[in-house]
């Protein structure tokens, strides 16, 4: 065993691994020396990685932007919750609600097309903040029945507090 900075004159042994390829390399650098990292998006460093709310509600925006409500019998989609109300942390999931006026088909292929986005982002995140969630979105499905009786998540559609905010959906929608 070896004390590092007392060894290297007070520098530290920064290793790294890539697991892909089975390698690793070490080098020593000044403690103060922050890692280098690649931003995900553009939009994301400019915003700062503190403004996780603001990643997540850019996130919402573009996966409704390329839902094909016919495909998927989806007639609105929404966004609640920490996201909606820019308090989302670094471990914070994305809740989206969502009308849905579809067949059973649909409804599968709605949720595995939202389980694709889910773990994406969730992956997204990681590299960004060390975090893993399983996945990142959390949906919610509410029918015409739902939005009638005011049960559910549907209360949170044109409610007078904390009402659910549209997100725009692909062709318009």
């Amino acid at each position: 065993m070896i004390d590092v900075p007392e060894a290297a004159g007070g520098k530290v042994l920064r290793i790294l691994m890539n697991a892909d390829l089975d390698e690793a390399v070490g080098f020593l650098v000044d403690p103060r020396i922050d890692p280098p990292s690649a931003p995900l998006s553009r939009e994301m460093d400019k915003k700062g990685a503190e403004n996780h709310w603001a990643w997540r509600l850019e996130m919402a925006e573009h996966i409704a932007s390329k839902l094909d409500p016919g495909r998927f019998g989806v007639r609105a989609m929404y966004v609640i919750g920490s996201t909606k109300n820019a308090t989302a942390g670094p471990q914070s999931d994305i809740d989206l609600l969502v009308h849905f006026r579809g067949t059973k088909k649909q409804r599968q292929d709605l949720l595995t097309w939202m389980e694709g986005w889910s773990l994406s982002l969730d992956e997204m995140n990681f590299q960004k903040t060390g975090l893993r969630s399983g996945g990142i979105l959390d949906v919610h499905l509410v029918t015409d029945e739902d939005i009638t009786n005011r049960t559910s998540y549907a209360v949170k559609i044109d409610a007078v507090t904390d009402a659910a905010r549209p997100l725009r959906l692909k062709d318009g929608g």
